[in-house]
């Protein structure tokens, strides 16, 4: 992921603030991310950086028409979810260790977890998860 003047102040801020930031990433091909013929997604882990910790989370494009996260959430552990918010349909933005509904860009500022739970109103229900499947250091998202 490159750095931008923004990244980098957005970044120095929260650490000024003595607040970590989870790392994030959007991947491609280049990076491990592979999409399959029947809409599903494959993705080598050891390729996405961001992946590399419990709690990284990489945007792995659309599965079947969804705009989707992966987060790792264990030692071999994944959940990969469906950004479009559950209140306003808008795809949400990962910040602040979880994922937003920007108001800016249509949404109503729900805000959800890592984990894709609720957080903040008016969304009422967590992001829908998508089926993952682990085959030694893959995992397919489908």
């Amino acid at each position: 992921m490159e750095i931008n003047r923004r990244h980098f102040l957005c970044g120095s801020l929260l650490t000024a603030l003595g607040t970590s930031t989870a790392v994030v990433e959007s991947a491609d091909a280049a990076t491990g991310v592979k999409k399959l013929s029947d809409g599903s997604i494959e993705v080598t882990v050891a390729s996405v950086k961001s992946l590399a910790k419990v709690g990284g989370i990489a945007l792995i494009g659309d599965v079947n028409g969804a705009p989707t996260a992966l987060v790792r959430t264990g030692a071999k552990k994944y959940i990969a979810l469906d950004l479009r918010c559950t209140h306003a349909d808008i795809t949400v933005k990962p910040k602040a260790g979880g994922f937003y509904c920007e108001p800016a860009q249509g949404g109503h500022g729900s805000a959800f977890t890592k984990a894709g739970a609720v957080s903040q109103s008016p969304a009422d229900a967590p992001l829908n998860r998508l089926t993952v499947t682990v085959k030694g250091k893959k995992v397919i998202v489908s």
